[in-house]
């Protein structure tokens, strides 16, 4: 089966979200409208561990969940800046640390992403600053948090994180899911 033939496409700007309107035929014949959001953008994320063997996370407010839950330190890539410098910065603002850096991988956010998040593992990390998170951030509520591993685990296994994905690969990358 061949690959849908594209119909007319909008770029649309809502802030820093980028929307893709695309209409497509499928090669069956059907026409069906998507919306893909940021496409062929490039983000970063870290497992973060301190000397301990913890876990740095960062709290906020979610306002698609309604709640506060734990992430791992993620952002945006700025212009310029390779996926390794990127990470290093997002985690010094975030969390105040500075670590060892390893490239594990990338995978897609989601479907409706034209996204690609390049996953990085911070090993022995300390804190060298106070963090200095994006004032969106700020009136998130943002505070920086702690976890033991296995505390961390259930977390992730539970699906109780914003960054399930990139947690899975990097506790891949460094066979702890056993």
């Amino acid at each position: 089966m061949g690959l849908p033939e594209t119909i007319w496409e909008k770029e649309v700007h809502k802030g820093w979200l980028r929307i893709l309107k695309r209409r497509i035929k499928h090669p069956n014949g059907g026409i069906q409208d998507y919306e893909i959001v940021n496409p062929d953008s490039h983000s970063v994320s870290a497992l973060v561990l301190d000397r301990r063997g913890n876990v740095v996370l960062l709290e906020l407010y979610r306002f698609g969940q309604q709640q506060r839950l734990l992430e791992l330190p993620a952002g945006g890539v700025e212009h310029g800046e390779s996926y390794l410098q990127a990470i290093e910065r997002e985690i010094l603002e975030e969390t105040g640390y500075k670590g060892e850096l390893t490239a594990v991988g990338q995978h897609f956010i989601a479907a409706e992403h034209g996204v690609t998040r390049h996953v990085f593992v911070a090993q022995n990390c300390v804190q060298v600053a106070e963090p200095q998170p994006e004032q969106s951030e700020v009136d998130e509520g943002a505070v920086v948090r702690t976890l033991p591993l296995k505390e961390f685990l259930s977390l992730v296994r539970a699906g109780k994180l914003t960054e399930t994905g990139a947690a899975f690969m990097a506790l891949d990358h460094l066979n702890l899911l056993n």
